[in-house]
């Protein structure tokens, strides 16, 4: 279990380019965090209410109703939160 919030940009040293953000340096160790992570997800079997919400057409309504949505204006906190 993370005790810690992996994705805090202030976490890791930023490489800029022209005054611009460029890339950022990861430590090892979260880089193997972040790959598990990526590897879980990108591997992980369909799951069946994956496919209820898809026949229902709940799936849809709920991608047409965030169109409806105004964009947050600080959605990385939110997304953090979460």
């Amino acid at each position: 279990m993370i005790d810690q919030q992996l994705w805090v940009r202030e976490r890791f040293p930023v490489l800029y380019e022209g005054n611009k953000p460029k890339a950022v340096l990861v430590d090892v160790e979260s880089f193997a965090v972040m790959e598990t992570m990526m590897d879980n997800i990108l591997n992980r079997e369909a799951e069946p209410e994956d496919a209820i919400l898809v026949a229902s057409g709940i799936l849809k309504q709920l991608a047409d109703q965030t169109q409806d949505e105004l964009s947050s204006t600080d959605w990385e906190k939110e997304l953090d939160e979460l």
